[in-house]
C-alpha cells in the first residue's frame, strides 16, 4: 500500500498517566503516526497541548481523527437542541485538533433507522453545512463512514458527498463494516472509491464486526490494499482493530506492504 499507515490505540482504556509509555512503545514498533481519539477532547480545551507533548517527545504525529460518537455526536439528531450541541462539541473539537495538525476526521452517520431516511439524509447534509466552517479554518476534511447501513444507504452517501465539490468533505471506507455489513469489500469500495479520503481497516468473517487484525477473518488482503491504491483522494489509511499490540501493528505492516 502506498499511502501511510496510522495505527489505532485505544486511548479510553489506557490511564492519562500510561499515554507517554503507549507512545514510547508504539514507536518502538516503527508506528509513526497514531490515531487521535474522541477521548482526548475535553470542553476547555486543556487536553490536547499535553497531547502534542507527549507526540513530539516520542517523535510521532496525529494526523488522523475519529470524530466524537455516540449518542448525541453522530450526524443524525433528530432534536434541535441535540444538534446545536452536537455542532458545538465538533466544532470545538476540530479547533482543538488544529494543534495536532490533523488531516481527517471520521464522522459517523447515526441513522437509527430507516423510517425517516429522506429526512435523515437531510440532517446528514445539515451537519456538513454547518461543520464546513471549523473544517475550512483547520483544514481538515470532513470523512463520513460506512457503518451498518445498507448499500443503497451507502450510494447515496457517496453521492451527498461528491455533490461538495470540496477537498474538505469526504468519506471513510471502513473495510470491516464493507465486509460485514454491505456483502463486501469491493462492491461498498467500488460505489465509495471517488470520494474516500481515509479508511479504517480491519477483519471479520463477514456475520460479525469484530475489529480483528488482518488474517484473523477472511478479508483478501491483497485484493484490498490494491484497491486502496486506487482510491484518488485518500490520504492515509487507519488500522482500526480491538488489538493495538506489536504483534496487531506488525500484522497490519506485513498484510498492507504488497
Amino acid at each position: 500500500m502506498k499511502k501511510p499507515l496510522v495505527h489505532f490505540i485505544e486511548w479510553k482504556k489506557i490511564s492519562t498517566d500510561d499515554i507517554g509509555k503507549v507512545m514510547a512503545d508504539a514507536a518502538s514498533w516503527g508506528v509513526k503516526e497514531i490515531v487521535a481519539h474522541p477521548y482526548w477532547f475535553r470542553e476547555d480545551g486543556n487536553f490536547i497541548p499535553e497531547i502534542v507533548r507527549l507526540l513530539a517527545a516520542n517523535n510521532l504525529t496525529a494526523p488522523a481523527c475519529h470524530a466524537l460518537w455516540g449518542v448525541g455526536n453522530d450526524c443524525v439528531q433528530r432534536d434541535e437542541t441535540a444538534h446545536r450541541q452536537m455542532i458545538a462539541r465538533h466544532s470545538r473539537f476540530l479547533d482543538q485538533l488544529a494543534g495536532l495538525e490533523v488531516k481527517t476526521y471520521t464522522i459517523h452517520l447515526g441513522m437509527p433507522d430507516r423510517n425517516e431516511i429522506d429526512r435523515d439524509f437531510d440532517r446528514i447534509k445539515r451537519t456538513v453545512d454547518e461543520l464546513l466552517p471549523a473544517l475550512h479554518r483547520n483544514r481538515i476534511a470532513l470523512a463520513l463512514e460506512n457503518s451498518a447501513e445498507k448499500m443503497d444507504v451507502i450510494t447515496r452517501l457517496a453521492a451527498l458527498a461528491a455533490s461538495y465539490h470540496d477537498e474538505l468533505v469526504g468519506m471513510c471506507f471502513d473495510a470491516g463494516h464493507a465486509n460485514c455489513y454491505q456483502g463486501g469489500v469491493k462492491n461498498t469500495f467500488e460505489v465509495m472509491k471517488n470520494e474516500i479520503v481515509t479508511c479504517h481497516l480491519h477483519d471479520n468473517y463477514g456475520s460479525f464486526d469484530d475489529h480483528n487484525p488482518p488474517s484473523d477473518g477472511n478479508i483478501d488482503w491483497r485484493e484490498l490494499t490494491a484497491l486502496l491504491d486506487s482510491a484518488p483522494r485518500m490520504v492515509h489509511a487507519e488500522t482500526e482493530s480491538g488489538f493495538w499490540d506489536q504483534d496487531s501493528w506488525d500484522k497490519f505492516v506485513r498484510y498492507t506492504a504488497y
